[in-house]
């Protein structure tokens, strides 16, 4: 197996990539308040990258997709998390991750998938069930997470009208239980600070409660203020629409098939593993 101690000490080195993502600031922030060395690899030294460093992370610019850039990254590290975009360079941002880790004897990784992912999917769903199996062999102890579909998925579809706020979406009436970065964040960090009992574990990740539609809009409703309604329409009329906006055809079949996945339950499902792990 890959060298270290199994258990991380405040000695060993975190490596967070996508550290300016969502996730990823988050992660950090949990480290650092851990009192845990981290290093956050970003694309490109902004503002973003500027807030990590106050956190006392120690910020590397670096590309997945660049080898050698990937090898500097991975250098002294005890345990990473791993994340990238899926579409164009995501296998090849995995392949370097893991040769790359595995060369340096990272000890464990921890992978973001998303729930529902198989064989005989979507081109996206499918590289991301291939990335997982790269790493189930590798030395690494690897931990896949796949979490339901992300609270703030909610503002990807806000329309506000006026004085009213609109949730138009292709998802019909079926219920699913929207998880939030910060408890996906504090499974991470506790995961990197013991990986043994996780590895080559698979963790489908679910909020607190599964709602509707018309029950998220009523809660949004009485966060904001404001009217809010969920107004169904069909996955044809979501296609169209990005279509018009000039989203790439792969991204829009990727997001027609995951849309058709929520409608036949893939997104469904309720446990505990948030608090079990944390």
């Amino acid at each position: 197996v890959s060298g270290g101690d199994a258990v991380t000490s405040n000695n060993d080195l975190i490596l967070v990539t996508g550290a300016t993502g969502k996730t990823g600031t988050q992660t950090v922030r949990l480290l650092r308040e851990q009192g845990l060395r981290v290093r956050a690899l970003v694309r490109t030294l902004d503002d973003r990258a500027g807030r990590l460093r106050e956190l006392g992370a120690e910020v590397v610019r670096g590309d997945l997709l660049n080898f050698a850039s990937v090898q500097a990254a991975t250098a002294d590290v005890h345990a990473a998390y791993f994340s990238y975009p899926p579409g164009p360079g995501y296998i090849e941002a995995a392949v370097n991750f893991a040769q790359a880790a595995s060369d340096a004897r990272v000890h464990a990784v921890i992978e973001m998938s998303q729930i529902g992912v198989r064989p005989n999917t979507t081109h996206i769903g499918l590289q991301h069930w291939l990335v997982e199996r790269l790493f189930d062999r590798t030395p690494l102890v690897i931990t896949h997470l796949r979490p339901t579909l992300f609270m703030n998925w909610l503002n990807n579809f806000w329309i506000r009208s006026g004085t009213k706020g609109i949730l138009r979406l292709p998802l019909g009436d079926v219920r699913h239980a929207p998880i939030a970065i910060e408890d996906q964040a504090k499974v991470i960090v506790a995961i990197l600070q013991d990986p043994d009992p996780h590895d080559r574990q698979i963790y489908e990740l679910f909020g607190a409660e599964e709602l509707d539609w018309y029950a998220i809009a009523a809660k949004a409703q009485d966060a904001l203020g404001i009217p809010v309604h969920y107004e169904p329409i069909e996955i044809s009329t979501m296609v169209a629409a990005l279509t018009d906006r000039g989203v790439d055809s792969d991204r829009v079949h990727h997001l027609a098939r995951v849309t058709q996945d929520y409608r036949d339950g893939f997104y469904s499902g309720f446990n505990n593993l948030v608090e079990e792990i944390t």
